[in-house]
This record gives C-alpha cells, sequence and structure tokens, in this order.
C-alpha cells in the first residue's frame, strides 16, 4: 500500500519514539513533545513539522537529528533551494510528486536524492530502475522538502504548511546574534524565495441573496435504499469513538452534513487564521476549499464563532471576509446559517458550518452541538492514545 504523500521515513518508522529519543538528546522538553502531539492530533502534518510550527525546535536541529539516527547525509536549506535545472531535469515532476524526491547532484552514475522517506528501498529500487541511476539518498526536514517541490515542480502545497513556512520565514529575517569575529572565510548562503501563501482570486463585492436550493422533503440521494444509509447522532458515535486520526473524524461529520444539509464545511482555527478543511454542497465535496483562509482578526462571522466560543445562528453579513467564504464553499448566500464551535482543552479549534435545505435551524442547534461534542472527545481521546504510548 502506497503510503502517505506526507510521510515521514523516521516517524513513520519510529512514531512516538522520535520525541524520546529528541527528549534524551536534551533538544525538547516533555511539555514541549505533548504540545506537539495535540498539533499533530489537531491539525495533521508529523511531530517533526510541529515543533518547528511551535518554535520548540530550530529545522537545523531536527535535520541534523535525523541524518543522524538514520545514518544518511542531510542537505543544508541553501544548498536545497539553489540546485541547477539541469539537474532537477533528471526527475519528471510525476515521479517527484509520487515519491516526493528532490535530485540535487549527479556524479558519474551517481544520483543524490532528497527524500521524504530515505528509508523506502522500495521506492529506491522504483527510481534507480526508472532513471538509471545509483540512488544516494539525504534527509531534510518535511517543511523544507514541501518548500522544495513548490519551487522546481510547482507541486501545490498544502495550507496546513503555511504556518510553519511562516515561521521559518521569520527566523530567516532575524538579524543573527553578534559572533565573535572568525578568520575563516564567510560564504554567503544562496537565498531562494519562499513560497507564497495562497492568494485567492478577487472576489464581488456583494454576493446576491439566492433561495434555499432544496426544499423540505426533497429526494437527494442516489436511490431508494437512502434511508438505510442514513446516519443518526447515535449511530455516528461509536464510529467517531473508533476513528484512528482526525480525517476520519471529519469524514464523519461530513457524511451527517451532507445527508441533513444543503451546505456544510469545516474550517480548522489556528494561531492567527482560519482555513478550510473539508466543505460538501449538494452531497458533493467543494473543490478547492482547502484554499480558504482569512485573518483571524479581521471582521467574519467565524470570528465572532471563534473568539466568543458560542454557536451562531443567523443571516451572513455583507463582508468581504464572509463573501470569501461563501464563494469557497460553492457560492450563494443563505437566508440564515449555523455555526458551531469545536473545542479542545478549553479553546476553539474548528468551526461546523451548515445552512440550507429548508429546514428549520434553530431545531438543529442541539443536535449539532451534541455531534461536535462528541467529535470533540474523539479528538481528545486521539491526543490521550499519543501520551499513552510515550510511557
Amino acid at each position: 500500500m502506497q503510503k502517505q504523500n506526507d510521510t515521514v521515513f523516521l516517524e513513520e518508522q519510529m512514531g512516538i519514539a522520535l520525541g524520546d529519543m529528541l527528549i534524551k538528546a536534551g533538544l525538547i522538553t516533555q511539555v514541549n513533545f505533548e504540545d506537539a502531539l495535540k498539533n499533530r492530533v489537531l491539525y495533521g502534518g508529523k511531530i517533526g513539522t510541529s515543533l518547528i510550527e511551535l518554535g520548540y525546535l530550530d529545522e537545523e536541529a531536527l535535520a541534523q537529528f535525523l541524518s543522524k539516527q538514520l545514518a544518511v547525509p542531510y542537505v543544508r536549506p541553501e544548498q536545497l533551494m539553489s540546485i541547477a535545472a539541469s539537474v532537477i531535469g533528471l526527475i519528471p515532476k510525476e515521479m517527484a510528486q509520487k515519491y516526493k524526491v528532490i535530485p540535487i547532484a549527479l556524479e558519474k552514475k551517481g544520483l543524490t536524492l532528497v527524500m521524504a522517506d530515505p528509508a523506502d528501498l522500495q521506492a529506491v529500487d522504483e527510481i534507480a530502475f526508472a532513471t538509471g541511476y545509483n540512488i544516494k539518498p539525504v534527509v531534510t526536514p518535511e517543511v523544507r522538502l514541501v518548500m522544495a517541490l513548490w519551487q522546481y515542480y510547482q507541486i501545490e502545497i498544502d495550507p496546513r504548511y503555511q504556518p510553519v513556512i511562516k515561521k521559518i520565514s521569520e527566523i530567516r529575517q532575524s538579524p543573527p546574534a553578534a559572533v565573535a569575529p572568525s578568520t575563516k572565510p564567510v560564504i554567503e548562503p544562496v537565498k531562494a524565495p519562499l513560497p507564497p501563501v495562497v492568494k485567492l482570486p478577487p472576489e464581488p463585492e456583494i454576493i446576491e441573496l439566492e433561495e434555499e436550493l432544496d426544499v423540505e422533503g426533497e429526494t437527494t440521494g442516489p436511490g431508494t435504499d437512502e434511508a438505510e444509509k442514513r446516519h443518526t447522532i447515535d449511530s455516528l458515535a461509536d464510529e467517531i469513538a473508533e476513528a484512528h486520526d482526525r480525517e476520519v473524524i471529519a469524514d464523519l461529520l461530513m457524511q451527517y452534513v451532507a445527508q441533513e444539509f444543503n451546505r456544510g464545511a469545516l474550517f480548522l482555527v489556528r494561531e492567527n487564521t482560519i482555513t478550510g478543511w473539508r466543505a460538501v454542497q449538494k452531497n458533493k465535496p467543494v473543490a478547492g476549499f482547502e484554499n480558504f483562509h482569512i485573518p483571524l482578526d479581521e471582521q467574519s462571522v467565524l470570528k465572532i464563532v471563534a473568539e466568543g466560543s458560542t454557536f451562531y445562528l443567523g443571516p451572513i453579513p455583507n463582508t468581504a471576509n464572509n463573501n470569501t467564504m461563501l464563494r469557497m464553499m460553492g457560492g450563494g448566500k443563505p437566508a440564515i446559517a449555523l455555526m458551531v464551535p469545536l473545542m479542545i482543552i478549553g479553546r476553539v479549534v474548528s468551526i461546523l458550518y451548515v445552512d440550507g435545505r429548508g429546514k428549520d435551524l434553530r431545531e438543529k442547534v442541539v443536535d449539532l452541538q451534541k455531534l461536535i461534542n462528541k467529535a470533540a472527545m474523539a479528538f481528545e481521546i486521539l491526543i490521550l492514545k499519543n501520551k499513552i504510548k510515550m510511557i
């Protein structure tokens, strides 16, 4: 079975053991690691990425640590971001995207390759067979590899990595600390540009009010067996309790939303930004919704929910951020919408949005709060499971 694109070799092999080794090496504390576990459960990615994002571990320190553990060289950021076009051309985009690799140097028949998983011998063999070169794996932190794939192959960056990229950018732009003079020559690194934050296309000032797209009682399912497949709050409870990661929880929430409402969405709330996670309209996923992002400190209904830690029931005011939100969910302004916050350890980390299908949304407040509370407990269980593995 092919591994997920964001798999990182050491974390895939050693899992929670990575944190234990980092703690024993004195690179992070137990509290740092527990925070990173929570961050990973809530927002995805790998432990190393979360540690960098939270400011607990420098990417250079992580790269050196990973290199030592696997006994393979690591590539510095300035070298990774300044590879000759002739070398990049040795690996086609499709192969780079499939295996998450970047060619960095060619010496005779040996091709040095930055890999997401240098321990994946099957991938090494397949790339060697396809290219005719002997593959020499090297390592770099996950986020830096993602940035390089964008720079050289224009492979889209998952919005999940934007906060980490921002953190790296801030560190790079900070003035260096004073150091003692050295007699050795100083080699200035090549400063490649960082990937930009995804920018959304311009939107109209006003989104016209439209009627509900479905009416009460209208059949929207694919067949007569739809009633047998319908989820209830109680039937979802067992499945949510057994969820093994955040994506399963999101899938279950969206399945319920899709059957009950014309449109629904899940948003992530992190630091100073609200981003899109999942959205459905008329039982179909909304493409590109993950590219939605707005600042948390700017006016929007999402801000009201996030800062008030309470549900919102009412019309969507005509503001730029609200219009962007509606457009990214498929367009059209409902007469009324309902938003419910998902809270973990006393703070809002996600928001569930629904509208449409001719229902009185006031009657759905209690049901959705019950559903979102079950999802919140499932997230807390995932966090506890990860902590148990540390003991």
